[in-house]
């Protein structure tokens, strides 16, 4: 009875014993299963964040097989996920940085475990090419051995078109300065040159590296060493300005020199030196010299034509009086010695008489054609719109009445006109007009023609006749005073007509020539400015 009772009671307690361990079985169960959903939902968090974050995130295996990519990875690219996983990352890389990927950065990430902003371009799915920068850390098993990696990619194409922007900039800003004609330097708040183009280094007939470092002022003239240095401290002040300055060749020749400088400022304001562009102008400074001693000659020669004019006015006045005077008497008496003793002369003696009268006319006319001839010259101008064609016709109306025998035909282009002095204008006119007239006179039929041609992209005028002509191996004679290529006997004259005709073009700023075969008439060219 007693063994029973202490069996019963071995019993519970085995039960009791069983049912503590049932409880302490069930509590690991639950904890290791509330492990596991914490583990679960630690999981699912990550794959939330690293699908979900606006980061291009992928992982590779130990061969380089896409294991996972984020949503945002497969959105700049256009893919699916179903069309990347398995695949090589390196399939979606441009053939360049696919070569650097499996020569260069993946066996040392999987040598090292890391890699970092390794530069590549990716190739999306539309065929546009993107640059990114990419970084990735290796996972590792018990063993250490690599598994997986975790990957990000940046986009960094606005960076890169930005830099390439910069770079071609600079590039275009380089060769404009390299290529300039202009000398340009940058000088350090000492006034070393820390940059020069190549045309100062030429300038100073040197080479770049024998300028580059040296301070500025030691290619300044010795003279000009402390009016250029004062110049240079005023740059710490912030002032910009131009002026002249004489710079030594390595030849020890002189260069006059022009600079135009302004200083420069780091951003926080800090001075930080000096840019300026030098020009050559040692010849404008010689030709300015020049223009200075032309100035001086010219002035000498104004004085000069000024007394010339003075003496001409003199000259002038002494033929219009003290030559005419006399001349008057001689004519006077000659023609009292015909009047009264005219019939009682020998014959002879009386034809003498009668040459004094006409030579003495002939002289009056000639004083009076010198009067003219000078005075056009000197006489100033009064332009205004000529009609030349009626002033043609004209001219030619009144040499017919002066010869109404006389079997000519007269051809004027209409419409001529130019903007001249028109009394000048008529000498010229009556003079080409009348040495046409006269020499075609030995012609049965006479052909006077005037009107305008095009010379040289310009108008210029004509009178044509088919009179004498001349042989044009003597026309450098033709504007000679007192030049004539005919016998006076044939053709009458004083030699000055075309002489005045030649100045008048002249001071209208024209030109006058002439064509002509003996024979065969001649045609007299001329144009106005």
């Amino acid at each position: 009875m007693k063994d029973d009772v202490t069996t019963g009671g071995d019993l519970q307690a085995e039960v009791a014993r069983l049912q503590a361990e049932n409880d302490a079985l069930r509590r690991i169960v639950k904890e290791h299963q509330e492990a596991l959903e914490g583990q679960d939902q630690a999981h699912r968090c990550f794959r939330c964040l690293y699908n979900d974050t606006p980061v291009m995130l992928h992982s590779i295996d130990r061969d380089g097989l896409l294991l996972g990519v984020s949503n945002y990875w497969t959105e700049v690219l256009g893919y699916t996920r179903e069309e990347v996983l398995g695949r090589r990352s390196s399939d979606f890389l441009t053939p360049r940085s696919r070569r650097y990927a499996v020569e260069t950065v993946l066996p040392e990430f999987f040598r090292t475990g890391y890699c970092r902003n390794v530069e590549y371009q990716l190739v999306k799915k539309n065929g546009d090419v993107i640059d990114v920068l990419l970084s990735a850390a290796a996972e590792r098993d018990a063993a250490g051995d690599i598994v997986r990696s975790m990957a990000v990619m940046i986009d960094v194409s606005e960076w890169k078109a930005a830099e390439k922007a910069l770079k071609e900039s600079e590039s275009r800003y380089r060769m404009i300065v390299e290529t300039s004609q202009e000398s340009i330097v940058a000088a350090d708040p000492a006034g070393r040159l820390v940059y020069l183009n190549r045309q100062f280094a030429e300038m100073l007939g040197r080479e770049v590296h024998e300028v580059l470092g040296h301070p500025f002022l030691e290619f300044v003239d010795e003279a000009l060493h402390e009016e250029t240095a004062a110049r240079q401290r005023s740059r710490k002040n912030g002032v910009s300005e131009h002026y002249e300055t004489i710079m030594v060749r390595k030849d020890g020749n002189r260069v006059w020199v022009s600079v135009s400088a302004k200083p420069i400022h780091d951003q926080d304001g800090t001075f930080a030196g000096s840019f300026a562009m030098i020009s050559d102008v040692t010849r404008r400074k010689q030709a300015a010299e020049e223009i200075e001693v032309l100035h001086t000659h010219l002035s000498a020669r104004a004085l000069e034509l000024e007394t010339a004019n003075e003496e001409l006015e003199a000259f002038n006045y002494t033929v219009s009086h003290d030559l005419r005077r006399p001349l008057t008497a001689i004519y006077g008496f000659a023609q009292v010695i015909n009047e009264l003793y005219g019939e009682r002369l020998e014959p002879q003696c009386r034809d003498y008489v009668q040459e004094i009268i006409n030579g003495s006319i002939k002289m009056n006319h000639l004083i009076d054609t010198l009067l003219n001839f000078s005075r056009r010259y000197s006489a100033a101008l009064n332009r205004e719109q000529v009609d030349l064609s009626g002033l043609a016709l004209e001219i030619l109306a009144e040499l017919r009445l002066s010869d109404p025998q006389r079997r000519a035909e007269c051809v004027v282009q209409p419409g001529v006109s130019a903007h001249a002095d028109p009394q000048l204008l008529r000498v010229v006119l009556d003079n080409l007009l009348g040495n046409a007239w006269k020499y075609s006179a030995k012609k049965d039929e006479s052909r006077l023609e005037f009107g305008t041609v095009e010379h040289q992209g310009r108008e210029a005028f004509f009178v044509r006749d088919n009179g004498a002509g001349f042989d044009m191996e003597q026309a450098s004679s033709l504007f000679k005073p007192f030049q004539r290529l005919h016998d006076a006997d044939d053709f009458k004259g004083t030699g000055i007509g075309l002489a005045s005709v030649q100045r008048i073009i002249q001071r209208h700023g024209g030109h006058i020539w002439a064509e002509a075969a003996p024979g065969n008439g001649a045609t007299f060219y001329f144009t106005l400015g």
